[in-house]
């Protein structure tokens, strides 16, 4: 039990909000994470530590109860293995999350979420069995104080020991690896009536967190970690508008949308995004979404990023920051010259020229003025899906480099000596930065 929970503390000893500078702020792209484009998934965490784990294959089991706990009975041989070791259940029931597992002796696990009726099993579980046997004896479960539905009840039975326990969960770091056991297998939950969700897992940067926005504009943001989850944000106090975000949703084409944006970066979270739009739904997996969110979400994800960021900081301090990644969130276009000059284009028009990694001029550009900028750019043939740039080692005479924020992907071009294509872009360069015999050398 010691060493579960030394890990677990190491591992939520980082846990804090990831931070972006604002773009008279931007970081040099040295001090900045990029990425590694990679075949394999990420490697597979440890079990129950709320970390990265990649989504597991499991077998569905027909939507019946779970069978009755039994206490091992004498048999003819040492060990009946369809005993049952451990049952678990964890509810929150202000957003109707109800989950449970049931192990056995022999090293099975049936995953239930009472919720949606969905039942999930695997083999091979014989370390989550053990480890949750040495913790939950030793977890001290308080009464639920008498109508908070928003507070995290647990229960659990260990027949074979003949413990059980139930009561308010409050130690943070079994909070944190009981969401991601059991969401790592069942998904994320959002609560009824969803149109908008985003649940990020845990990284050394920050507990799993999650944010979900229904059909009537309420506003659910949680942690992993918390004991009690906030109500229900409504009105002017939400932590995003809901109604401009709702119509943001309505005017997304689902059908053009992927499943899947990733690629691996160090450190990141696996992302889940939920969307409604009344009989249609699609679940996306997002993991870097820096390099890999295409531009036609940006304007639904940056408010939910933000209000995750805002609700990290009012709940989590002293935990180191994220690095900022080399191709901000909120750009549609950066532009990095080989004489070291820098051109970056956000989301929101404004325009930004660096010249040795100094904001020295913003302007603002229209939605039509952005579009005869990038229109041309994707049309060229010069930048490429995949973010090959990153793939092979930089060129040893300086190189230029350009990323774009396409309607299906982010794609990018490096290439030395000069390239027609980005001419418009040399040309805002010049006019926004000083004259070249005044720069500094």
């Amino acid at each position: 039990m010691k060493r579960l929970i030394s890990l677990l503390l190491f591992l939520l000893a980082g846990c804090g909000a990831a931070r972006t500078g604002t773009p008279a702020t931007l970081p040099a792209a040295t001090s900045s994470y990029a990425v590694t484009v990679a075949a394999s998934p990420l490697p597979a965490a440890p079990v129950l530590p709320p970390t990265f784990t990649p989504p597991v294959r499991a077998t569905l089991v027909t939507a019946t109860p779970l069978p009755t706990p039994t206490r091992p009975a004498p048999t003819s041989t040492p060990v009946n293995f369809a005993d049952t070791a451990v049952e678990l259940r964890y509810r929150i029931p202000a957003i109707a999350l109800d989950r449970r597992l049931q192990g056995t002796m022999g090293s099975q696990i049936i995953f239930a979420d009472e919720t949606v009726g969905r039942l999930l099993q695997r083999s091979n579980q014989g370390m989550i069995l053990l480890e949750l046997q040495q913790v939950l004896p030793a977890l001290a479960l308080q009464s639920v104080p008498e109508g908070c539905d928003t507070c995290v009840w647990l229960a659990y039975n260990l027949p074979v020991s003949g413990v059980s326990g139930e009561g308010w969960l409050q130690e943070p770091v079994l909070l944190a690896s009981v969401e991601n056991l059991l969401a790592v297998v069942l998904g994320p939950h959002f609560p009824p009536g969803t149109v908008i969700g985003l649940r990020r897992s845990a990284s050394p940067y920050a507990p799993a967190q999650t944010i979900a926005l229904t059909a009537s504009g309420e506003t659910w943001l949680w942690l992993a970690t918390e004991g009690q989850i906030d109500a229900p944000q409504t009105g002017t106090e939400t932590a995003v508008a809901p109604t401009p975000l709702l119509t943001t949703l309505q005017a997304l084409e689902l059908d053009s949308l992927a499943n899947n944006y990733t690629t691996t970066c160090p450190g990141v979270p696996q992302e889940t995004l939920y969307l409604n739009q009344g009989e249609q739904t699609i679940t996306i997996a997002i993991a870097c979404p820096e390099f890999t969110l295409p531009a036609p979400l940006l304007s639904l994800y940056l408010p939910l990023d933000a209000a995750l960021k805002a609700k990290l900081a009012a709940s989590v301090s002293d935990a180191p920051v994220r690095p900022p990644a080399a191709f901000p969130l909120a750009a549609l276009l950066e532009y990095r010259r080989a004489d070291g000059t820098r051109l970056t284009l956000y989301e929101d028009g404004q325009l930004v020229a660096m010249m040795r990694e100094t904001a020295v001029f913003t302007t603002t550009l229209s939605a039509s003025e952005i579009i005869s900028l990038t229109a041309p750019l994707l049309e060229s043939g010069l930048l490429k899906p995949g973010l090959a740039s990153f793939l092979t080692p930089p060129e040893s005479e300086p190189y230029s480099l350009l990323l774009l924020r396409g309607p299906q992907a982010v794609l990018d071009a490096r290439w030395t000596g000069t390239k027609t294509a980005v001419a418009p872009l040399d040309e805002l360069l010049e006019q926004l930065l000083p004259p070249a015999a005044t720069r500094e050398p």
